[in-house]
């Protein structure tokens, strides 16, 4: 029998000039750090960068780029002079607010992004549509299992894994060109008051925890064929600094890296590194898109009322 791929996906976002942060040093500290840790166990990564941090320090970003990571653009819209979550937004502002911000960005990076990461996860059912749009070709927009309505980010009920867009129910796979790529997520394990599922989040929980994350996840994923691309994605931010040795997020991503190895040995599964534009390449090889009106079906043996005797 034929090796079980999972592909292994670390992505970071760099947002350390926002306003509430505004620290560029610890920012670069942070991506760099991430960066070399990635680099020194051959994996590969994506860096979702807002704007501003982009434009603090390109030759940072445009180098990890050329390491072969894949740098995209992150939005936080308050710091694009917006209200702060896109999920309340109609089409047309939030057009405006991703195309303002990809204008910056391309301007710092030298080139236009292709790969796009929501803040917060607020996205409502325009966003898809918008960024398809506006040439985006893949990313992450959702938290499955997530309902902080604070927020504007409540995504109860979408997909776990990896997905074509839908253009007018966030919630369901469609026929868009934009591919989904969801992070790991537990919804048996709640956080946040039961808002937010555990996902591996880096900072959120120590290594312990993460293992069965991962392990709950592959588990999961491994023997179920409906389940075209096998995918374990771990998440951070550029707010700690992962170039200290010392610095506790720092040893909880290097021994997520060898909890998620040691799952796929024992598991029987070989471990591919791989960028999301990677994944998404192969999805688009491999697996066809389908009208989501033909993934909808009702149950309707119930109906009819019961007989009474």
């Amino acid at each position: 029998m034929a090796e079980k791929v999972f592909y292994i996906n670390w992505s970071i976002d760099c947002e350390a000039t926002q306003h509430s942060v505004s620290d560029p040093v610890l920012g670069a500290r942070g991506a760099e750090g991430f960066a070399g840790i990635l680099d020194s166990y051959g994996l590969l990564g994506n860096f979702f960068v807002i704007p501003g941090d982009a434009e603090s320090n390109p030759l940072l970003y445009r180098s990890i780029h050329e390491r072969g990571h894949e740098v995209g653009l992150h939005l936080h819209p308050g710091e694009e002079g917006y209200f702060e979550f896109a999920g309340v937004m109609g089409p047309d502002e939030q057009r405006e607010v991703i195309t303002k911000a990809r204008d910056r960005w391309s301007r710092a990076m030298g080139f236009e992004p292709v790969c796009f990461c929501m803040g917060y996860a607020s996205a409502n059912d325009y966003t898809y549509g918008v960024l398809e749009e506006l040439g985006f070709e893949y990313g992450q927009i959702c938290v499955p299992g997530r309902r902080l309505v604070e927020c504007a980010s409540v995504w109860e009920g979408k997909p776990l894994f990896i997905h074509y867009a839908n253009r007018y129910n966030r919630l369901l796979p469609g026929d868009l060109d934009f591919i989904e790529i969801p992070h790991t997520v537990d919804l048996e394990s709640r956080m946040w008051g039961g808002k937010h599922p555990q996902d591996l989040r880096v900072e959120l929980v120590d290594a312990k925890n993460h293992w069965y994350t991962a392990y709950k996840s592959v588990m999961k994923q491994k023997d179920d064929d409906a389940i075209p691309l096998k995918i374990i994605r771990g998440v951070t931010h550029n707010t700690f600094d992962y170039s200290d040795p010392a610095n506790f997020r720092r040893q909880t991503l290097v021994s997520m890296i060898a909890g998620i190895r040691g799952i796929l040995n024992d598991a029987g599964c070989a471990l591919v590194p791989a960028t999301l534009g990677m994944i998404a390449d192969i999805y688009r090889k491999t697996v066809p898109k389908v009208d989501a009106k033909s993934l909808l079906t009702l149950d309707r043996r119930g109906y009819g009322g019961m007989k009474t005797v």
